[in-house]
């Protein structure tokens, strides 16, 4: 069972990788309608909505109906994660409350939160708006004291709510004609040392090196030559890099599904937590029946293509270690992906797990040339028999470790 469920992120992944059709995204609002999303949680948005924000759009000369969504029923976070793709908005600018509006001038125009009744008449009036803007103000009670703007360009601008939008709208940079990777969306701050970190906390994996360990062990038994050792290390290597891409692909697919991208962070965290308890508890108990490790089946497969020594058999052994790895410190990984999935865009998601997935490797290709003559391939292996216990212990503190920070890193307050 567990194998099969493995099977599944990265046939999917596998998938990925050869170029599936385009998932189709919400088409941008027309002239003849416009979106408005809400919460029915929140008390304040549909009095505003219905009081405020449709007669500012209709007396500003904005065409069209406004189709309005409940995003807390059935499917709605999809159609909302679906149109906001479709217009290039970041997941890291989020309201509880959305309005896509396609402007006179055929610009764009997303309004976010409550944002006053006389801010949208200035802007609606105005006639130097960038191609795409974003007004946003996200306070719902009281008196609000600032308002934000951003023309997909450059860092979200705020400004005192009393500044007219006359003076604001000077700071903004034009809108870009195309984006393909906005280094603005990529939480460079945040995500880029968890994923450094995680990457190469997931590659010190026991399963992997004790394989290719053994792998460089045998072939300088049989005395295969130092071009090929390195060869065969080589595409062991690769295998595994393209089989937990493929996993990762898997994972990503599946979480970016999900209404609530912030709860299936959590949960991964608590399952990268509760991978790290095992850890403990296999450390401790050694003969407890639960077991982070290659299933005995796998395990007596590989040893029979180890005597092989092919480039199919190495394929094949590359294949089952990459698929058998994912349980030993999949929690890591599932964690990392979710997180990559709720706090930033689908194109540096990807960017992401090409870095982690080349930091899980890393090590491994340092092992095939440091291990590349008999005595230090040999000494390697017994060293790594001898501490696969305490490899152990070290690994579920630091799973148990990493899962508090994931959790502390989600951002706690979804859209409600």
């Amino acid at each position: 069972m567990r194998r099969c469920l493995v099977l599944i992120p990265v046939l999917t992944g596998l998938l990925i990788l050869a170029g599936p059709a385009a998932p189709v995204l919400a088409k941008p609002e027309t002239p003849e309608i416009f979106h408005i999303f809400f919460s029915a949680g929140c008390v304040h948005c549909w009095p505003y909505v219905e009081q405020k924000l449709i007669p500012a759009l209709k007396d500003g000369g904005i065409p069209g109906e406004p189709v309005i969504h409940d995003f807390t029923r059935p499917g709605g976070r999809k159609l909302l994660a679906d149109q906001t793709a479709a217009v290039g908005l970041p997941r890291r600018i989020a309201d509880s409350l959305y309005a896509f509006v396609t402007r006179p001038d055929g610009g764009l125009l997303v309004v976010l939160g409550h944002v006053p009744r006389p801010l949208l008449d200035e802007l609606l009036a105005s006639d130097q708006l960038p191609r795409k803007l974003v007004i946003q103000q996200p306070e719902m009670h009281g008196r609000p004291e600032e308002y934000r703007l951003w023309s997909f360009a450059g860092e979200v601008l705020t400004f005192p709510i009393d500044t007219p939008l006359s003076k604001s709208l000077t700071r903004l940079p034009p809108t870009p004609s195309h984006i393909v990777v906005s280094p603005d969306d990529a939480n460079l701050a945040t995500l880029l040392p968890a994923v450094v970190v995680t990457g190469l906390l997931d590659s010190v994996n026991p399963c992997a090196f004790a394989v290719i360990l053994l792998l460089l062990a045998f072939l300088f038994t049989i005395r295969k030559s130092r071009r090929q050792i390195l060869g065969l290390g080589a595409i062991y290597v690769a295998v595994i890099f393209i089989v937990y891409f493929a996993i990762g692909l898997g994972i990503m697919g599946t979480v970016r599904l999900s209404e609530d991208p912030h709860f299936v962070a959590r949960i991964g965290s608590y399952l990268l937590i509760g991978l790290g308890v095992l850890n403990l508890i296999e450390y401790r108990f050694p003969q407890f029946p639960i077991k982070l490790h290659m299933p005995a089946i796998a395990h007596e497969k590989v040893n029979k293509l180890l005597k092989v020594a092919t480039v199919p058999a190495t394929i094949g052994i590359g294949f089952i270690v990459g698929l058998c790895t994912f349980p030993c410190s999949g929690g890591i990984y599932v964690s990392i992906i979710t997180l990559l999935n709720a706090k930033t865009t689908l194109a540096w998601g990807l960017a992401y797990l090409t870095l982690y997935n080349f930091l899980y490797v890393l090590p491994l290709v340092v092992i095939l040339f440091a291990a590349g003559n008999r005595v230090t391939a040999k000494t390697w292996a017994a060293w790594e028999r001898d501490h696969a216990l305490s490899l152990r212990l070290w690994f579920g503190l630091i799973m148990i470790g990493l899962g508090i920070v994931m959790l502390w890193m989600v951002i706690p307050e979804v859209i409600v």
